[in-house]
């Protein structure tokens, strides 16, 4: 288990990190809960969150829980009847019904205490029509609590460009991009009126493709999982919880945003701070913040490895620093979030800090 701490002020935030959105042989991934497990184990992730179609079957058959140090939480990923507006669902102990009505079962979701966040909200295909895109449609509804701003295998299968692209397929984290532009904007304009979180998720499948004699596993699912990952801060650790408090510890580090985005591909992200401090010499993570009378004055960066640090303020770039720590004076009020990059390649995507009263401008 990740013994990574950061003390601010009279609070040790603890940081975990784990895959989330992964699909098994109970429904269309390729990969056991058993052999998920392993895999966990083996590459050291704090936890994993199962999220197969329509299904809560892994949890049903006891594979929720510890697993050694490994925490494996079983939500599900659920769709209209139209197979559209794919919904990440988490917490909640039942399948919601399957209509035409989005905000029907986002609302019928929330009553039953479950978390939900929007899948590759703007997944796209430009050439491989095996694998169909998913992306939200209705962007009507309210209720739902985050968004996934990365999606490993979006971001693979949305390079597959023509028929040259299928090198990717014997290199499949090396060419893994970023978030597209256009989901960035969203976000932002999102966190304007109210707080929505942003994970990232595998969408793990480990698929098998065939070429005449010639057969390829498709991120294996070790491999699947050294990809996107979401670390949270917690302000305690998961050692000494049972599994279900710490699930909803857990759970609720996702809905409130205390938690930010890392591809392993570029670097081990563990280990980074991400905090704003305030002039009454607290310090809070990412995401909601408590209601508080005293001003922001810093946010407080460090990373692991010297990178290009960009701090986006209100959906343009605020500062641009290259380095590994920096306490950056914060300007008023508005919505901040930090970008990341190592060798010209997105590493990290933190959760926006709202510092003032919505709507933020």
């Amino acid at each position: 288990m990740s013994n990574n701490a950061v003390k601010k002020s009279n609070i040790f935030y603890h940081e975990i990190c784990g895959a989330i959105h992964l699909h098994t042989r109970f429904s269309d991934g390729g990969a056991s809960i058993p052999e998920l497990i392993d895999a966990g184990t083996e590459v050291g992730l704090d936890y994993c969150i199962v999220t197969d179609h329509q299904s809560l079957e892994a949890r049903e058959r006891g594979y929720e829980g510890f697993h050694g140090n490994l925490l494996l939480l079983v939500g599900y990923e659920h769709q209209d009847s139209r197979d559209r507006n794919h919904y990440l669902v988490l917490g909640t102990g039942k399948l919601a019904s399957e209509t035409h009505d989005v905000q029907g079962y986002i609302s019928e979701i929330k009553r039953a205490g479950g978390t939900g966040f929007i899948a590759h909200p703007a997944e796209k295909r430009h050439y491989f029509s095996a694998l169909p895109s998913y992306p939200w449609t209705d962007w009507s509804v309210e209720g739902f609590d985050g968004i996934e701003i990365w999606n490993q295998m979006s971001d693979w299968v949305e390079h597959l460009t023509n028929w040259r692209s299928f090198i990717r397929i014997f290199f499949p984290r090396r060419l893994m991009a970023d978030v597209p532009s256009e989901l960035t904007a969203k976000w932002d304009e999102l966190n304007r009126s109210r707080f929505v979180a942003g994970i990232g998720g595998v969408d793990a499948h480990t698929r098998r493709y065939g070429f005449g004699l010639i057969h390829i596993t498709v991120f294996p699912v070790k491999v699947e999982l050294k990809g996107i990952r979401t670390h949270c801060y917690l302000e305690r650790p998961l050692s000494g919880m049972n599994a279900d408090s710490a699930g909803r510890v857990i759970i609720d580090a996702l809905r409130k945003g205390h938690s930010f985005v890392s591809n392993y591909r570029r670097g081990d992200a563990r280990g980074s701070s991400f905090f704003v401090q305030y002039s009454d010499g607290s310090r809070c993570p990412p995401g909601m913040q408590p209601a508080k009378r005293a001003y922001p004055e810093l946010l407080e960066v460090a990373v692991p490895e010297s990178a290009e640090i960009v701090v986006v303020r209100n959906g343009g770039i605020f500062k641009r620093i290259h380095g590994r720590a920096e306490c950056i004076p914060v300007d008023g009020k508005g919505l901040y979030r930090i970008e990341v990059r190592r060798k010209n390649h997105a590493w990290i995507y933190v959760n926006p800090f709202p510092l003032g009263d919505y709507p933020l401008s």
